[in-house]
């Protein structure tokens, strides 16, 4: 029998619905003879129980919601498989992204109002009303960032990344320590905070080693390839060119060399390139990019079982960022300037 309902396994067993329901949800308080006859009718209609429902009844769905600004980034995709590694065999993973022109908000707002057991926000806003992350007067929604918050609001939950600040500061001294003085950092877009400790640690690292800082040391481009070749045509354009440029993520960096390469730039002999995240494209790069590495699946596995603890303790309310070590990867498209 196919489509078998909760009602037929009723008639059948001569039983009602809700005895049915006990034999599924708390066997142990049911009878032995009335239990084993329930089975055997579920068994002989090969009645299968829609555990999603049952479980939205209950107020529990055994879901985790990961949200990303945009899917297909390969720095988003290692740190899912940390997640996975953690929660992959107790919850299952709902992967959206928070951009509104793809965003289904009604749906995700109807799944958090139904009781999403955490959210991991990877490099994203919240896409659901402010409203829901009280499930009720009691318990919080449980809410773990995942890399570096990207807007004041979103503070007051813990989260899991580098020292972005510092991992900056360090890939800027890197490129002093190695000669260059006129060194161009390209960010995100103003306003983002993003990029913005990255964008500080470069101000500090240049301040601190006496080097003149004004407002042609920083350009601001969207995160992408076509950022990095957009503003790597307003620095080529300039009438003397920087020694080195310093991008906030790997994907600029590689516009930026794909338009050094194209325009007859040597790297690193007339420019050095430094990029950010050491993504997969990096190493393969020509030259190879020398860049920031960001632990991608251990930040996955960080934020995961932060969300455990959330979930399991939700009396235990601090909230705390979890820094891990950042290192720098050097390769060919970066050298020392005479």
């Amino acid at each position: 029998m196919s489509n078998s309902t909760i009602v037929e396994v009723a008639k059948l067993a001569g039983v009602s619905v809700t005895t049915v329901s006990r034999c599924l949800n708390s066997p142990e308080k049911v009878g032995k003879k009335t239990l084993a006859r329930v089975r055997r009718v579920i068994e002989e209609i090969n009645f299968s129980p829609n555990v999603l429902a049952q479980n939205f009844r209950r107020g529990k769905t055994n879901i985790i919601l990961v949200v990303v600004h945009e899917i297909g980034s390969w720095l988003f995709a290692e740190i899912l498989e940390g997640i996975r590694a953690v929660l992959g065999t107790r919850y299952s993973i709902i992967l959206t992204e928070s951009r509104p022109e793809v965003n289904d908000n009604n749906f995700i707002e109807m799944l958090v109002a139904k009781q999403v057991e955490g959210v991991i926000l990877l490099c994203s806003t919240l896409p659901f009303s402010k409203k829901l992350i009280e499930k009720n007067k009691s318990k919080s929604l449980p809410i773990v960032i995942g890399l570096e918050p990207i807007s004041a609001d979103l503070g007051q939950f813990p989260s899991v990344h580098i020292d972005n600040y510092q991992a900056a500061y360090d890939a800027t001294q890197y490129l002093i320590t190695s000669g260059h003085k006129d060194i161009v950092f390209v960010s995100g877009p103003k306003q983002s905070f993003v990029t913005k400790d990255r964008e500080l640690g470069f101000c500090a690292a240049i301040q601190s080693s006496k080097l003149p800082l004004d407002e042609a040391n920083i350009v601001h481009s969207d995160l992408t390839s076509n950022g990095g070749v957009n503003a790597a045509i307003e620095i080529f354009a300039r009438s003397v060119m920087p020694t080195a440029i310093f991008c906030a993520n790997d994907d600029m960096a590689l516009g930026v060399l794909g338009l050094a390469s194209r325009r007859g730039v040597r790297v690193p002999e007339d420019l050095s390139i430094m990029g950010f995240d050491d993504t997969r494209y990096a190493a393969i790069a020509n030259p190879p990019l020398s860049t920031v590495l960001q632990p991608a699946r251990d930040i996955g596995i960080g934020a995961a079982k932060r969300l455990l603890r959330a979930i399991d303790s939700p009396e235990d309310s601090a909230v705390k960022a979890e820094i891990l070590p950042h290192r720098l990867v050097i390769r060919s498209s970066t050298g020392p300037r005479g």
